[in-house]
């Protein structure tokens, strides 16, 4: 596993190299991928990148970039940008400015305060006051910008739907929403954590821990499937979310993960690819998109690197052999075939994709300590490459 270990950082170091490029002001932008496609700082790319691989960047590195973008948050509403150019130009809702694919994106304002937390935990607390009072009124605003359900859940209005989580940013998914109500609760949480630890906005530290509490109440019971497995949305896409049953897992979020473990064990055949992720269940997509996307591709039936480290995460502790041969199953297809955003057979879409390295590199290191020699031994001398 060491072997495996060390290919996964080091790839994701020349990765992380790779898709870095110079805004006009001299600031280091760390796009989503090597190739150019993804011309911009994206904030949810940065904030996986950051704490899944943040051994690979310096505190400088990280506090620049994470400026760049709160400086560009929309002064009128206080919404985060999805992303930001060299030249400073910042676009709130994914897809081209001139044709969103909705209303800004719902999780902005929590990837921004998850890089942050990032950020503060490696600031002495002068340091770390310093950069809350200049910069926590923005995180604050890009939080309550977020439409909230009267029980605490995030919510999309289907009459005028915002454009949700960047990896289903594609998904016209309405109602009250499960995965983005976990990045909302992390977020909370950490604003909570953030404000008592440097004693700043009390008031606002309370707020958020009551939030996230509300969150806990209600999220189980508004999405949990007679399956075990959590539902996307309320509205449009009912339907089951493989991610974000999964992150809820890999997270820590308070509620029963067993059965959650049990439905992705038994339907690992038709939700893996090569040690990829789809989003929906077995042979199904998603009910309704906000631009077009053909089935089997892209976020509409593709596997994703991504949220593989969740899977592994999720089963781990019902069946650690799985959980690291989907860590392996990935390594080996990176070094043979490359590192795709996500993939189907011989459908590939863009090469050097950063998060899909670092995320992988993230849930290995954490499983590594946590999984048995003797399974990660086993694998390896059937084949692996460590």
């Amino acid at each position: 596993m060491n072997q495996v270990l060390h290919m996964l950082r080091d790839l994701s170091s020349r990765l992380i190299h790779r898709c870095a490029v110079a805004a006009d002001n001299g600031v280091t932008l760390f796009t989503p991928d090597g190739m150019g496609n993804y011309a911009a700082l994206w904030t949810r790319d940065f904030a996986y990148m950051t704490e899944y691989a943040g051994d690979l960047f310096n505190t400088d590195e990280i506090r620049n970039a994470l400026v760049y973008l709160l400086e560009h948050a929309r002064s009128s509403d206080g919404w985060i940008p999805d992303r930001v150019d060299h030249a400073g130009v910042a676009v709130y809702a994914a897809g081209s400015p001139e044709q969103p694919c909705g209303e800004p994106n719902l999780d902005n304002g929590p990837f921004a305060v998850i890089l942050a937390d990032c950020l503060l935990n490696r600031l002495s607390l002068d340091d770390g006051r310093k950069f809350l009072l200049r910069y926590g009124p923005a995180l604050i605003h890009g939080m309550t910008a977020i439409p909230i359900a009267a029980d605490g859940l995030v919510y999309n209005p289907p009459e005028k739907p915002h454009s949700p989580y960047g990896f289903t940013d594609c998904i016209c998914k309405t109602g009250k929403l499960m995965m983005e109500s976990l990045l909302y609760w992390r977020a909370c949480r950490m604003l909570s954590k953030n404000f008592e630890k440097f004693l700043l906005f009390p008031q606002e530290q309370k707020e958020f821990s009551e939030r996230a509490s509300a969150i806990e109440a209600s999220l189980d019971l508004t999405f949990r499937t007679d399956e075990g497995m959590l539902l996307a949305a309320t509205g449009d896409c009912r339907q089951i979310d493989v991610w974000g049953s999964c992150y809820a897992a890999a997270i820590g979020f308070p509620l029963d993960t067993d059965p959650i473990a049990r439905w992705l064990i038994g339907n690992q055949r038709e939700l893996l690819q090569n040690g990829q992720l789809r989003h929906t269940s077995p042979g199904e997509y998603w009910e309704k998109c906000l631009i077009p996307v053909a089935e089997g591709e892209y976020q509409n039936g593709a596997y994703w690197a991504t949220a593989a480290g969740w899977y592994a995460l999720a089963v781990k502790h019902l069946d650690p052999e799985l959980a690291a041969k989907v860590i392996l199953d990935a390594a080996e297809y990176f070094a043979k075939e490359g590192v795709f955003e996500c993939i189907n057979g011989s459908y590939r879409k863009l090469d050097s994709y950063v998060v899909s390295a670092t995320n992988v590199y993230g849930a290995a290191k954490e499983l590594f300590y946590e999984i048995p020699y003797e399974v990660w031994e086993k694998l390896g001398r059937s084949g692996s490459i460590c």
